[in-house]
């Protein structure tokens, strides 16, 4: 571990907190002191973020803007959102459970829910102006290679309840065309509950229910790094989504995030 490169990023981050996190946080209800201790936490552990820092400060920035203005929780044991560190830059990933975390915020979801279906199970479903899905588990070896489908269901204020069905055939279809592929999909060792492949659902299953201005820009924003663009900064210190790596204008968080030596 590079400590004087740590101490450089502990204390651009200590600036960050002070002119930036604070606003980005207050309407989330999260503490900036605890947001940013999470943020040095996953630093300290992985030394690819701060090689990240050291080469492209912008895009590491970004991501923990990007993070901080959905008020999701960086922390890997909470589920809601992670930095992938991937040739030198940081994917800002939503976890299964930052998904929930952004739809359940609509007013309108009273429950949601995912499940895996193996082949000794009994499930049946069918579509059309009176959906069905029946589910009863019954196969021990739940693992991905007994894995057949998997399903998502929510359950509205009003009761009404909406899933979504995809198959194991169409999950590795979408996991095969990733141009950046995560190695946590259909890795028993490491996801042995599935949670990449729920997401994957949950996120079709969204385009059929209300989200606000920043579950929709969230959502779309993971759908873009998973397909291969990146997180920086404009001249005019937004965070936006590139499919290049020019860098772009420096400008405020820029510097708050780096100084050149």
């Amino acid at each position: 571990m590079d400590n004087a490169l740590l101490t450089k990023f502990s204390t651009q981050l200590d600036t960050f907190e002070q002119k930036v996190l604070v606003d980005l946080l207050k309407s989330h209800s999260i503490s900036p002191a605890q947001f940013k201790q999470v943020v040095l936490t996953e630093v300290r552990r992985n030394q690819e973020m701060l090689f990240a820092f050291q080469k492209n400060p912008r895009n590491l920035f970004a991501a923990i803007i990007h993070c901080a203005e959905l008020g999701l929780s960086p922390n890997p044991s909470v589920g809601e959102f992670f930095f992938l560190p991937y040739k030198g830059q940081i994917k800002p990933i939503l976890g299964y459970k930052g998904v929930i975390t952004l739809l359940m915020r609509n007013n309108g979801v009273k429950s949601i829910w995912c499940e895996s279906v193996h082949e000794a199970d009994d499930f049946d479903y069918e579509l059309g102006l009176e959906p069905i899905l029946k589910h009863k588990p019954k196969d021990d070896l739940r693992t991905s290679i007994s894995l057949t489908h998997i399903y998502a269901t929510v359950k509205t204020r009003d009761e009404e309840k909406v899933f979504k069905v995809m198959s194991k055939k169409e999950l590795e279809t979408i996991v095969d065309n990733l141009p950046n592929r995560n190695e946590l999909y259909f890795n028993d060792a490491k996801d042995s509950q599935f949670w990449m492949l729920k997401k994957i659902v949950l996120k079709q299953l969204s385009k059929l229910l209300p989200k606000d201005s920043l579950g929709s820009r969230a959502l779309s924003f993971d759908d873009q790094v998973e397909g291969g663009a990146v997180l920086t900064l404009d001249d005019e210190e937004r965070v936006i989504i590139v499919n290049d790596k020019r860098p772009a204008k420096k400008g405020l968080y820029a510097k708050l995030a780096y100084t050149e030596d």
